[in-house]
């Protein structure tokens, strides 16, 4: 008899197979309006302070399992939305119910104008929720959002820098900076983008940063190259800039760079005007295109001057490939680190989508690459 009830068990089993070539319905478990979805956590108010980002401890997001009637792996993935972006994914692919993350990383992810853009040294209340599914062609449930409050406080990074705050960037303190060139050394230099297409001519200032406090520092104004303390806003094209300050002597140059951007010496051709050109996206706030790679070296170039290229600054950086994200360089500031003339090659041929960007969690200037759709 037992026998014989195993063998009525496969041939049901066998028969729900053949009425579903798929096998989709078997796993399906509940039908979609009875999913319970996961239940976000409350929070205690995330202190992003100084010592929390020295230290680099973890801040942990945590929320209820969600329940799709079966027993099978749910991935989780982690959202937030602030005023400048909204649903910015923090994280995927999570098979439990909470998710650590550092505070270094979640600093960077707060405040990065590729993130959610939030201003420092003050509190915001962010939206989180999660999303489960239990695979790819499934239902994707999402719980009720949940407002966190962050303190961001003004952190520094290791890195001294000035910053430009005026009307290209709604008077931000601290949204776009320029390195000092050595520690102490108070001279500056760097590229700005001061693009805006609302404005037709743009003013501002160099702030000299204060990481003490709420205060934004010491602010800098002046004309015709001489900077004076508090002194009147500065006068610019709303263009991308290369910016030289000097604060022992107070003073200043600047210079619009209207373009062209290039993949300089792409595929062994060191002319300009035969290198393939990334083109601004004003949506996205930085330029891009696609181009096919076949060998040699290369080196970001603006308006077809040697005086503007731009590389790598870490030997790791120097070969690279699709999903790379790198912090690049001039051409000036990378040779000390890497020795000679500091050029990326791609490590494949192939068609890919290059994006040179300014990101302001780190202050530094990006070039990611993908492979083209």
């Amino acid at each position: 008899m037992k026998y014989n009830r195993y063998i009525s068990l496969i041939a049901l089993a066998s028969l729900l197979v053949a009425c579903d070539p798929d096998k989709l319905e078997v796993a399906k478990g509940y039908a979609a309006g009875d999913i319970v979805a996961p239940t976000f956590n409350s929070m205690p108010t995330v202190v992003v302070s100084q010592a929390n980002y020295d230290d680099n401890g973890m801040v942990t997001f945590s929320w209820s399992e969600a329940d799709f009637g079966m027993n099978a792996a749910i991935n989780y993935a982690l959202y937030l939305s602030s005023d400048n972006k909204k649903d910015m994914q923090l994280a995927s692919n999570i098979y439990s119910t909470q998710y650590e993350i550092d505070y270094q990383s979640l600093y960077n992810r707060l405040i990065g104008g590729s993130y959610l853009g939030l201003p420092k040294g003050t509190s915001h209340k962010v939206s989180c929720y999660v999303t489960a599914t239990t695979g790819e062609d499934y239902a994707i449930v999402k719980s009720a959002p949940v407002d966190v409050t962050f303190e961001i406080a003004r952190i520094s990074t290791g890195i001294n820098m000035l910053y430009i705050s005026g009307d290209f960037n709604a008077n931000n303190p601290d949204s776009h900076g320029v390195e000092e060139d050595t520690p102490g050394s108070k001279t500056y230099r760097g590229l700005v983008n001061m693009k805006n297409s609302s404005i037709s001519s743009n003013s501002f200032k160099f702030l000299e940063y204060t990481y003490a406090g709420t205060t934004e520092g010491n602010s800098y104004g002046g004309s015709d190259g001489a900077l004076t303390l508090g002194g009147p806003a500065l006068v610019s094209d709303p263009e991308l800039t290369w910016v030289k300050v000097d604060l022992n002597t107070g003073t200043y140059t600047t210079e619009a760079l209207a373009g062209p951007i290039r993949l300089c010496g792409f595929n062994g051709s060191w002319r300009f005007a035969n290198n393939p050109e990334l083109a601004y996206n004003a949506d996205t706030d930085c330029w891009e295109g696609d181009a096919e790679y076949t060998t040699s070296n290369f080196r970001i170039s603006i308006n077809d001057s040697w005086n503007y290229t731009f590389g790598p600054k870490r030997i790791e950086d120097l070969t690279l490939e699709s999903g790379a994200d790198i912090k690049i360089y001039h051409n000036d500031i990378g040779k000390p680190i890497v020795g000679g003339d500091t050029n990326f090659k791609m490590k494949e041929p192939g068609k890919y989508h290059f994006r040179f960007y300014y990101e302001s969690a780190d202050g530094t200037w990006h070039l990611s690459i993908t492979n083209a759709s």
